[in-house]
């Protein structure tokens, strides 16, 4: 039986952008405190966060860049979506997770992972 996937409605702050002033806020979902799942252009990302002082369901974009995790799935229920990649994220090895979801990406560049650090 798997545990039940514990997700945060709330909002990042991302930017700035080309102007020192210009932020965007995206309302998604918060897994763990630290990452959020937003929706941009009909991709689902995925992006690391910091909590906002003083303000409930507020974070901060982190010191990562994002990653796409899926394509087009604007009129899907996002919840749902992401509730279930966890659930099935979490039933993998990292092995398998490399040699069936990231060799296996459609369109994807090369990717140095350095894993070096390992040893």
């Amino acid at each position: 039986m798997t545990a039940k996937v514990e997700l945060e409605l709330a909002s990042m702050i991302l930017g700035p952008f080309d102007e020192d002033h210009q932020y965007v806020l995206y309302e998604g979902y918060v897994l763990n405190g630290r990452h959020i799942f937003i929706m941009d252009s009909g991709d689902l990302w995925l992006r690391q966060v910091h909590k906002a002082q003083n303000m409930d369901h507020l974070y901060i974009d982190g010191d990562s860049s994002g990653l796409i995790i899926a394509n087009e799935v604007e009129g899907m229920d996002i919840r749902e979506l992401i509730e279930t990649i966890i659930t099935e994220l979490m039933q993998i090895n990292g092995l398998q997770f490399l040699l069936d979801i990231m060799l296996w990406t459609k369109d994807r560049s090369d990717l140095n992972l350095k894993l070096e650090h390992l040893r």
